[in-house]
């Protein structure tokens, strides 16, 4: 229930951009529609759905927070090996100044995009000819740089339509890339929260919940600003564990729904605090 204390948000979700399937225009409508004042789009690793949700959300009379959703790892290079994600936020000012280009995320992401580019192209040059020619048979992709090479589930979608027969494998070869892709995503956790801050935003530790290591978590939640207390990956008395945590420790939590677009859309049961809200605005 939203109350006084908090605003109706949705902090946490994704586009096309990365491992949505929403385009950014359709990603703020929709919710929009639902009365959410403050929302974010928070792709992995890219700033590069900003800009279009940004206009859509002045045309609507939403707020948008431009934000990332940043990779790290802890035991990285060993069997115990997991992903932590840490959500960057940061003021709506920015989301359409430029200045996200300019941080060391901005740069990572460029770099991010164009390794991922690399590994679908090399996957595919490796195809017997007749396996490749239905996926690409112009040999189109290659020519498309940047954000116009498809992302993650735009790749996924693309070979899935064209080439179901392949498809197998390219999931097994896609997990590589943040595996091996040590210089890109081999960052501690608490390397990324530093390198948010040092951008100027807000860290967030992501649906925390979903780490095995809980000591090793405890740790990361320790040294962030903030937790993602209400997600659809947390049950309610997991969520109510988590914001009892956040509030005991006096640290920034949020409300958001983690939606990709693949499953019905679940509405965060509150509101992010107002105090979280005017931190984020604020900046560093």
């Amino acid at each position: 229930m939203i109350s006084a204390e908090t605003v109706a948000t949705d902090l946490h979700g994704h586009t096309r951009f990365s491992d949505g399937r929403a385009e950014p225009e359709d990603y703020v409508a929709f919710r929009a529609e639902l009365g959410l004042q403050v929302i974010a789009v928070s792709d992995h690793d890219t700033f590069a759905a900003v800009p279009r949700a940004a206009h859509a959300a002045r045309t609507l009379d939403v707020t948008l927070v431009p934000a990332m959703e940043v990779t790290a790892f802890i035991h990285a290079g060993t069997a115990r090996a997991e992903q932590v994600h840490v959500l960057a936020y940061f003021p709506p000012g920015r989301a359409l100044d430029g200045s996200l280009g300019e941080t060391r995320l901005g740069a990572r992401a460029v770099a991010v995009c164009a390794r991922w580019r690399a590994l679908c192209l090399a996957w595919l040059d490796d195809l017997p000819e007749e396996q490749r020619w239905f996926i690409d048979p112009d040999r189109t992709l290659a020519t498309r740089r940047g954000t116009e090479f498809p992302a993650l589930q735009d790749f996924l979608e693309l070979v899935a339509s064209r080439n179901r027969l392949v498809y197998d494998d390219f999931i097994r070869h896609h997990r590589s890339f943040w595996d091996q892709e040590v210089e890109l995503f081999g960052w501690s956790p608490e390397e990324a929260i530093e390198t948010i801050r040092a951008d100027g935003g807000l860290d967030v530790v992501a649906h925390p919940a979903r780490v095995r290591d809980r000591a090793r978590m405890d740790r990361v939640i320790d040294h962030a600003a903030g937790i993602e207390v209400y997600t659809s990956r947390h049950k309610e008395r997991v969520a109510a564990d988590w914001r009892a945590r956040a509030e005991g420790a006096g640290k920034h939590w949020t409300a958001s729904a983690d939606d990709h677009g693949h499953a019905t859309y679940l509405r965060p049961p509150d509101g992010t605090p107002r105090r979280t809200i005017e931190r984020i605005c604020a900046g560093a």
